[in-house]
């Protein structure tokens, strides 16, 4: 887990002596395109909670095929289906809006869930660890 480096400063953290509390946080852009594994699975494995920020990707990716497939599937909009995945993933989401439609849009998403075709095949696949531009 260490060789890629990703979770090292974790790490080296916590060797350091003078931290007698270990982190509870760790915020990183998290989203199906960039899901990060490593480090929601060191994060899991520690009881850390992982927070995403960056969730929808400022827009830019939520027309992939296969987020808007889903959407029609559920009857709902791709965001709402990122969404929901982060939230069944367990991780926390950062979201930004000042548009009051929107922000009914983001807090729509407790009435659906994904299932384990989509949730554990179809949005896992979609990963290509890719930021947010």
């Amino acid at each position: 887990m260490l060789r890629a480096g990703k979770v090292k400063a974790i790490e080296e953290l916590m060797k350091h002596p003078d931290i007698d509390v270990l982190p509870a946080v760790n915020q990183v852009e998290y989203h199906p395109w960039n899901q990060q594994k490593e480090i929601y699975d060191y994060c899991k494995e520690k009881g850390m909670v992982v927070v995403a920020y960056s969730p929808l990707t400022q827009g830019r990716r939520l027309g992939d095929e296969v987020i808007k497939e889903i959407a029609e599937k559920h009857g709902k909009t791709p965001a709402q289906v990122v969404m929901r995945w982060i939230l069944q993933r367990g991780v926390v989401m950062i979201l930004k809006s000042d548009k009051e439609s929107r922000i009914r849009e983001n807090a729509d998403i407790f009435d659906f869930e994904l299932d384990e075709e989509d949730l554990g095949k179809r949005l896992l696949s979609l990963t290509r660890g890719r930021r947010r531009t």
